[in-house]
C-alpha cells in the first residue's frame, strides 16, 4: 500500500481561532494533507446547484450567532440547543464561533441564495421552533415545487397553461388538442412526436418476471406483455405500464392545453368495478413555450409541459381506473363541447403495502481515489442518517433518527474494497415512507484534527436532531403559519419525502463548507415511500430504471441495479467529484423483512 509522501508531524491540534484562518478555514491544515477546497470552491458549487435557500441551516447560524454572543435562551428550543452548545469542550465552542463567522464574511445575496432570509441574523433576536417549522415547511414547498413543476413557487398559486386549440368546424381532423403525454412521468400512446415500439423505456411497458439462476447467479426473466392489456396499448399491441398509485397518493399528469384551474380529473372503475369520481386538481401551466416555433408553425405536442396534479380519493378501492382531464371550454371553440374531455390513460389503485423493510449497506469501493494521488492516501469517513416520515393531509411528522457512522477509514487508494456492513434502517412501526442521507468526507489530516473534525460534525449532526425533533412537534401542533394541508393536499408522497431528504443534505454541506478542511466525496438524498420500497422488492417488476442526479454541490450520482430476488433488491450507488477527480461506490441491500 503506497504510504503518504509527506509524514504528518503535528502532535496536537493548537488552540481553535475564534475567526477563520483563511475563508471556510476554522482548523489548521496538517503538514502532509492533501489540499482542501475553499469555501470559495464550495459555494460556487452550492450556488450554481441550489434553488431553494436551507432553513435549518439558517436557524444552526442564528442558534450560534447568539449562544457564541452570550445571550440567554429566550425559548424551549433555545434552551436545549444552548444546553447541548454548552457541553461542548472549548475547542469546538470556538469552531462554533468561527463557523459564524466564516459565513457572515460572504456577501449578504449569496447568503440569502443558501440561507432562508427569513430567518433573523440579529444576535439580539432568538429563534423558536415555530418560526423554524414555518421557514422549513416554506422550503419543502418549493423543493416540491421544484422537483414536480420546474419552479419553487409553483404551488403558492394555480396558472392554466397557454390555450393552444384550434377550430375543427371546417372538416374531420383527427389531431388530439387535450393531450396527456406522461402519467407519473411515464409515456403515453398520446405522447407527441409520436414514438415507435422500441422508442419506449422497458419501465413504461408491462412486463411479467420471475427468478430464475443463471451460472449460479440470480437473475429476473422478465417477459414484455402483449395483448390482453389493462390499459393503452401500441401498434404492436405491447401493453404499455399501468402505474400503482395507493389510495390517498398523488398523480401528477403532463400534457397539452390544461388551460383553466378550474379543470377536473374524472377517475372510471373498469370492469368489474363501476366506481367513478371526479377529484379536483392542481393546474400548473407551461407559459414558457411559445405557441409557435421557428418556422411559425403551431406547437400542440408534448414540448408543452403543462401540469396537473390530482389526489386519488382515500377511500376508492382497488381496481384499474381510467383518467381523464374535464377542463372547461374556455377556448374561444363551441365545437369542442363543454366540458372538453381528454382521452383515457389508466392507473391501478393498488393496496397499501402492509410489509416492513430495512435497508443496509454492504461496502465502500473507491474506484479513484482523491487527486493528487502523490499527497498519500485518502481517510473517508461515512456518515448514513434515516428518518421515517408519516405524512397526512393534517400531519407530517419526522420520526427518531437512524444513525450509522462507519469506522474512519484509512489510507484508502484507488481500486480498495472496505467492508461496511451496516443496518441503515430498521421498519419497526407503519410508515409512510423515508428519508435517507448518506454523506461521505475525505478528511486527509493529522489525527489529532482529524478528531476535530469528526467531533464537530458528530456535533452538528446532534443539534440536527434537536431541531428536527422540534420542527415536528411544531408541525403536529399546528402552530405555525404555513399550513400544512397547502403542502400535503397533493399527497405528492414521493416528492415530498425526497424534499425533505435534499433540504436534510444541504444542511449538512452548508455547516461543513463553513468551517471544516474536509471534502466531499459522496452526497446523496434518498426518497422512498412504502410503495416504492414494496416495487423494489417484488420480483413481479423488473429492476428500476434509476435517472442520474447532480447533487447540491456537484456530485454527479448514479444507481446501478445489480440483482433482484425474492423480497431483497440490491444496488451500487456511484459518487463522481469532478473536483476532487474522485469516484467512490456503496452497495445498498433493500429487504421485505415482514
Amino acid at each position: 500500500m503506497r504510504r503518504p509522501a509527506l509524514r504528518r508531524v503535528l502532535s496536537r491540534a493548537p488552540e481553535c481561532p475564534a475567526g477563520p484562518i483563511a475563508p471556510g478555514q476554522c482548523i489548521p491544515l496538517s503538514i502532509g494533507s492533501k489540499p482542501k477546497q475553499s469555501l470559495r470552491t464550495k459555494l460556487d458549487s452550492l450556488l450554481q446547484n441550489t434553488r431553494v435557500p436551507s432553513a435549518i441551516a439558517s436557524g444552526f447560524f442564528q442558534h450560534a450567532r447568539r449562544f457564541s454572543a452570550g445571550q440567554t435562551p429566550a425559548n424551549l428550543l433555545e434552551t436545549e440547543v444552548f444546553g447541548f452548545f454548552e457541553t461542548l469542550p472549548a475547542d469546538m465552542k470556538s469552531i462554533l464561533s468561527c463557523s459564524v463567522n466564516s459565513f457572515d464574511g460572504i456577501t449578504s445575496d449569496e447568503r440569502n441564495r443558501l440561507l432562508d432570509p427569513s430567518i433573523p441574523q440579529n444576535p439580539n433576536v432568538p429563534l423558536d421552533a415555530d418560526t423554524l417549522a414555518t421557514a422549513f415547511v416554506k422550503e419543502i414547498t418549493q423543493r416540491v415545487g421544484v422537483q414536480v413543476f420546474g419552479d419553487p413557487h409553483a404551488l403558492e398559486q394555480e396558472r392554466p397553461g397557454r390555450n393552444r386549440f384550434f377550430d375543427t368546424s371546417g372538416g374531420e381532423n383527427f389531431d388530439i388538442q387535450l393531450r396527456i403525454c406522461k402519467v407519473n412521468g411515464l409515456r403515453t400512446n398520446e405522447f407527441s412526436p409520436a414514438l415507435n415500439p422500441g422508442d419506449y423505456l422497458p419501465s413504461e411497458l408491462e412486463q411479467h418476471c420471475v427468478p430464475i439462476v443463471v451460472n449460479g447467479a440470480p437473475q429476473l426473466d422478465c417477459e414484455i406483455q402483449k395483448g390482453n392489456c389493462a390499459g393503452n396499448f401500441l401498434e404492436d399491441t405491447t401493453c404499455l405500464r399501468v402505474p400503482n398509485v395507493r389510495a390517498g397518493e398523488g398523480v401528477v399528469l403532463e400534457g397539452v392545453n390544461f388551460i383553466s384551474i378550474d379543470s377536473k380529473v374524472r377517475l372510471t372503475g373498469q370492469a368489474p368495478s363501476t366506481v367513478s369520481r371526479a377529484v379536483d386538481a392542481f393546474v400548473f401551466g407551461d407559459l414558457d413555450t411559445p405557441l409557435t416555433d421557428s418556422q411559425n408553425q403551431p406547437i400542440r405536442d408534448c414540448r408543452i409541459h403543462d401540469r396537473i396534479t390530482f389526489v386519488v380519493p382515500a377511500d376508492l378501492p382497488p381496481a384499474v381506473y381510467s383518467v381523464q382531464v374535464a377542463v372547461p371550454n374556455v377556448s374561444g371553440f363551441p365545437i369542442l363541447g363543454d366540458p372538453i374531455v381528454s382521452n383515457s390513460q389508466f392507473i391501478r389503485v393498488a393496496p397499501s403495502p402492509t410489509s416492513r423493510f430495512r435497508i443496509a449497506s454492504e461496502t465502500l469501493a473507491a474506484r479513484q481515489e482523491t487527486s493528487p494521488a502523490s499527497f498519500g492516501s485518502d481517510e473517508v469517513r461515512v456518515r448514513i442518517r434515516a428518518y421515517p416520515i408519516i405524512a397526512s393531509l393534517t400531519d407530517l411528522t419526522l420520526g427518531d433518527e437512524q444513525a450509522f457512522d462507519s469506522p474512519e477509514f484509512e489510507d484508502v487508494d484507488s481500486g480498495d474494497v472496505r467492508q461496511m456492513q451496516a443496518v441503515l434502517f430498521e421498519q419497526s412501526s407503519p410508515i409512510d415512507g423515508l428519508v435517507m442521507t448518506i454523506m461521505g468526507f475525505e478528511i486527509d489530516s493529522e489525527k489529532a484534527y482529524r478528531e476535530q473534525i469528526n467531533s464537530f460534525t458528530d456535533a452538528f449532526l446532534h443539534y440536527l436532531k434537536i431541531t428536527l425533533a422540534g420542527i415536528a412537534a411544531a408541525i403536529s401542533a399546528g402552530a405555525f403559519t404555513v399550513g400544512v394541508k397547502d403542502l400535503l393536499k397533493f399527497a405528492l408522497s414521493h416528492p415530498i419525502i425526497l424534499a425533505i431528504a435534499a433540504a436534510v443534505v444541504l444542511v449538512v454541506i452548508l455547516i461543513l463548507a463553513a468551517w471544516a478542511p474536509a471534502d466531499l466525496l459522496i452526497e446523496d438524498a434518498l426518497g422512498f415511500t412504502l410503495s416504492d420500497l414494496d416495487a423494489l422488492t417484488n420480483t413481479d417488476l423488473p429492476l428500476p430504471e434509476v435517472a442520474p442526479y447532480v447533487s447540491q454541490q456537484g456530485i454527479k450520482v448514479k444507481a446501478t441495479p445489480l440483482e433482484k430476488v425474492p423480497t431483497q433488491y440490491r444496488e451500487r450507488r456511484e459518487y463522481v467529484s469532478d473536483e476532487e477527480d474522485s469516484r467512490y461506490e456503496i452497495v445498498l441491500r433493500y429487504n421485505r423483512v415482514a
